[in-house]
């Protein structure tokens, strides 16, 4: 799915991705939760990164219902963007009282995995996150 790079494109994107999710089964919470790092990698992808050569973002999601012995929902989402030369994307340590820089804090609290792929071929960047429901970790209150 493409979607404009503007700040507009986080709430378009998280609706997409719920309306793909609402028909899988997942349960409300983990839905929510997918949903919130939806915001935050989107979110980050228009505040520090360029838009893609057609002057978009890219963003995927792949579900994959599984039955018998490690059975579940497994859920990844990837969003692409035009990359920022001389910035890695990392977590960022804040001062408790900072309105911002938690992004990836949240990312890494939520999903199961997350990740970065940098393509030189074309400047890119991805960031990526999934899910398995049920969940393999313990998951904060």
């Amino acid at each position: 799915m493409s979607f404009e790079h503007d700040p507009a494109s986080v709430p378009q994107a998280r609706h997409v991705v719920r309306r793909v999710l609402d028909g899988v089964g997942l349960d409300e919470m983990a839905t929510a939760e997918i949903e919130i790092v939806v915001s935050e990698i989107v979110g980050n992808a228009i505040r520090h990164a360029r838009p893609l050569r057609d002057g978009a973002i890219h963003v995927q999601c792949h579900v994959r219902v599984e039955a018998g012995v490690g059975a579940g929902t497994h859920v990844e989402i990837a969003v692409t963007d035009g990359g920022a030369p001389g910035r890695t994307v990392r977590q960022r340590t804040v001062d408790e009282g900072a309105t911002g820089g938690r992004g990836l804090a949240i990312v890494d609290g939520l999903a199961d995995r997350w990740g970065v792929v940098e393509n030189l071929d074309d400047l890119s960047r991805t960031v990526w996150a999934s899910f398995v429901e049920p969940p393999t970790r313990d998951r904060p209150l």
